[in-house]
């Protein structure tokens, strides 16, 4: 039996100053979960970070959190590494640059914790992503029981983002596959999603909770899209299995 609660993994590579507010962010979310009485790991995981990142978090200010060196370079193979080293019964990943709502990790572990009170297998997300900087939008998250959700709609885009909240099991039953961009294969939540789905896990909405995504003029969605990456072939996605992807 794993110790905590939830384990929260801020990523860095090449981030400085613009961490300050993501952190500012991930310690108000981590305080909120703690007095609703959950227990939180905190690691920050510096992947192949550039030495002002790696000065910038071990200032004095971050010394409340874990820091752990990782050297892989890839979204994936950096989550598929940590998650056996993290003593929390779910986890949270955060991007250096992004934020979440105060009350993301609380009410996303309210959440999870009844669903597994009634035996059901449930992937958290927020309500909302707000896209900002590089871009401006607004993405509403929508549950997989919603009427308004068709498997339909995953052969045109993702419709669940990576910084999600999930039980250990699933990102032990369902590990990352690594991005491959120079021949056009990217988007490893979106494979993660429909993986999961078609295992049983249930993608469901946190109502009033937020992700505010930071879009920079280089980073891997937009590598991504500029090459038009696209997802992997999967046997859920064919046409005679996809309607049943979600029951």
């Amino acid at each position: 039996m794993t110790a905590v609660d939830l384990s929260l993994v801020v990523t860095a590579h090449n981030e400085t100053f613009v961490c300050g507010p993501t952190m500012t962010a991930a310690d108000l979310a981590v305080q909120a979960a703690r007095d609703a009485g959950y227990t939180v790991q905190t690691i920050v995981a510096l992947d192949k970070a550039t030495p002002e990142t790696t000065d910038y978090f071990h200032q004095p200010a971050f010394d409340h959190w874990e820091r752990w060196e990782m050297d892989h370079g890839d979204l994936g193979r950096v989550r598929n590494a940590l998650i056996p080293r993290t003593d929390g019964r779910h986890i949270a990943f955060l991007d250096a640059d992004d934020l979440f709502s105060e009350n993301w990790l609380a009410r996303g572990l309210d959440t999870l914790t009844a669903a597994e009170a009634r035996g059901e297998r449930v992937i958290a997300h927020p309500e909302v992503n707000i896209v900002f900087d590089g871009g401006k939008y607004l993405l509403q998250n929508v549950d997989q029981d919603s009427p308004l959700f068709t498997p339909y709609f995953l052969y045109v885009r993702n419709g669940y983002d990576s910084l999600c909240l999930t039980p250990r099991e699933a990102h032990l039953e369902v590990p990352y596959v690594h991005r491959d961009i120079p021949n056009g294969l990217s988007f490893q939540d979106w494979q993660f999603a429909v993986e999961t789905m078609s295992r049983g896990w249930r993608h469901v909405v946190v109502r009033d909770t937020i992700i505010f995504k930071r879009r920079r003029d280089f980073s891997l969605v937009v590598e991504s899209s500029g090459r038009k990456s696209i997802l992997r072939s999967l046997p859920e996605m064919t046409i005679d299995r996809i309607r049943d992807l979600h029951r």
